[in-house]
């Protein structure tokens, strides 16, 4: 099948030939066969939108070529791809853009308007677009009126209500709850596979690269690489979240059977994201934005502290999250304290060095002190399962927290609990530092190598 959609040699430059100059794309080539589903995934700022704009027509590049249908998207005039993208194109943001003065039947209705389809045929032709993804009942509501999920669903029906070939979604999912994300993935697949639409989805989640056939993995403006896969083998998105998973069982379960360099693209946007809202009270989206993006710098060793709690520090106009700057100390301090613990960890070979390495960050972290010996060793061994991956966050604090007489832990529940959170953010960060796996768990316990060592001397206060 040849190429729907071909872009050569693509450049683009924002504020070209100014100080702020910023080269969002580098020589990016690309084909798109008609009827695949694409997702475009990467880091914030890695430049997906931005080549879903060369594609929409809404930028044009500094260079290259792009064509779809065998046309010349760059060639035509204002009006020529004004009318090109309407009928051959349907955009779904994260925002939705609804128009918040119109109600829910004129903002589907609106892109006919193009067409010159009389106001009866362009709400007869809405309505019944409505009734498809059952929200027709919220026909004379305004936006503001409707939850996340009615908005995306009527902003997919805006997209499609001049049924169009080309799906072009931008973080489509980036706003709603788990229910709602798949319910509209489920329509957008549906486009897909029982229409035969094109569709491309951008998206920084590694969870949504498994709806597509055509992955095309982005870094700093450029393709780092593509995957294809069988036509229409989309799978549905399993978040089934069992009480006894936490954030790293889920995390290893996303990453089975990818590969390392698969785990190496996703891994630190995951970790950042993972231990942004493990540590912080609720902030403005644009600043968790930051925050993350600073994370995944400093995991990866591309800023040091200073650098980025100055980027933290600063205020939104600048580039930066507008925290206070003590909120903003805190913070680093938190994550460069997980970080240089779990660079100690990954150093060790043996396994119970390994404990004895999170025992330590515990004890800091939690003001952590165990008296007795026996309660300590529990513990010692209860984590060295837990590393090597013998037992799932639930049972490791249920373990903690369960009476000695059942030979658990015997720790008050309290401070089981945080434990378990501790332990997992530890691991979260560790994972993935090193192509050398964690040591199974040997026959002899902690116990064995050092009887008398206790790594606490007071007991738990909390």
């Amino acid at each position: 099948m040849s190429s729907f959609i071909e872009l050569e040699n693509i450049n683009l430059t924002y504020n070209k030939d100014k100080d702020n100059a910023y080269q969002a794309l580098f020589d990016i080539n690309l084909k798109i066969k008609e009827g695949e589903f694409v997702v475009i995934f990467g880091p914030s700022g890695c430049g997906k939108s931005s080549l879903l704009n060369i594609i929409a027509g809404l930028e044009d590049p500094d260079e290259g070529d792009v064509s779809i249908e065998d046309r010349d998207l760059l060639s035509m005039n204002e009006k020529e791809k004004v009318e090109f993208h309407c009928n051959k194109m349907g955009m779904i943001f994260q925002s939705y853009n609804l128009i918040s003065t119109l109600d829910v039947l004129n903002n589907v209705a609106l892109p006919q308007m193009f067409n010159n389809k009389r106001k009866k045929e362009r709400d007869e032709r809405a309505m019944q677009t409505l009734e498809r993804f059952g929200v027709e009942k919220q026909w004379k509501k305004i936006p503001t009126e409707l939850s996340g999920g009615q908005q995306q669903r009527i902003g997919i029906a805006r997209a499609i209500v001049n049924n169009p070939q080309i799906i072009l979604a931008d973080e489509p999912i980036g706003n709603l709850d788990t229910k709602s994300a798949n319910n509209v993935m489920e329509i957008i697949g549906d486009l897909n596979r029982k229409e035969g639409k094109t569709v491309i989805l951008v998206s920084h989640n590694p969870e949504n690269i498994i709806w597509g056939g055509h992955i095309i993995y982005m870094k700093d403006g450029k393709i780092e690489k593509e995957e294809l896969k069988g036509p229409n083998q989309v799978t549905k998105i399993e978040r089934k979240e069992g009480k006894d998973k936490s954030d790293f069982d889920r995390m290893l379960d996303k990453l089975k059977g990818l590969s390392e360099e698969q785990i190496g693209l996703m891994i630190n946007p995951l970790k950042a994201r993972l231990l942004t809202e493990a540590f912080l009270i609720p902030y403005e989206k644009n600043q968790t934005a930051v925050m993350e993006k600073n994370v995944e710098m400093y995991l990866s060793k591309k800023i040091e502290d200073n650098e980025a709690l100055s980027n933290l520090d600063k205020d939104s106009d600048h580039g930066g999250a507008n925290l206070d700057f003590r909120t903003a100390k805190n913070f680093i301090e938190e994550v460069s304290t997980i970080a240089k613990a779990a660079e100690v960890f990954n150093s060790k070979n043996d396994i119970n060095e390994k404990v004895l390495v999170i025992l330590e960050y515990l004890g800091n972290k939690l003001n952590l002190s165990i008296e007795d010996d026996d309660t300590s060793l529990k513990l010692a061994n209860s984590i060295k399962n837990r590393v090597s991956n013998n037992m799932n966050h639930g049972e490791f604090k249920n373990l903690l927290d369960s009476s000695s007489k059942k030979e658990g832990v015997g720790l008050d529940k309290r401070v089981a609990k945080k434990i378990a959170k501790e332990v997992d953010l530890f691991l979260i960060v560790n994972y993935g530092a090193s192509k050398k796996e964690t040591a199974s768990v040997k026959e002899e316990n902690l116990g064995q190598k050092s009887q008398n060592q206790n790594p606490f001397q007071k007991k738990v206060d909390m």
